[in-house]
C-alpha cells in the first residue's frame, strides 16, 4: 500500500476497513454507496476523491471486486 496523505487518519482507515468486512463478497462494492456511511460515521477533512481513492486502495487489497459507478456532486 502507499504512503498515505497527511489528512488520512487511523479512524478513517479503520472504518473503511469495518465497512469491506460487513460487505458481503458475492456483490461488488459500490463507490457510491460506499463513501456516504464511512462520511457518516467519520469526520474528516478527506475530500470526495481522496475518500474514494483510499476505498478503492482498500477493496483492491482484499481483492474485492468494484462497482465504479461515483457520483458526481
Amino acid at each position: 500500500m502507499r504512503e498515505l496523505p497527511n489528512n488520512v487518519d487511523a479512524d478513517v482507515v479503520i472504518e473503511i476497513g469495518r465497512y469491506l468486512d460487513d460487505h458481503g463478497r458475492g456483490t461488488a462494492v459500490s463507490m457510491s454507496l460506499a463513501s456516504s456511511p464511512i462520511r457518516r460515521r467519520v469526520k474528516t477533512s478527506m475530500n470526495r476523491l481522496e475518500l474514494e481513492q483510499l476505498i478503492m486502495e482498500s477493496a483492491a487489497a482484499r481483492q474485492m471486486a468494484m462497482l465504479l459507478d461515483t457520483a458526481e456532486q
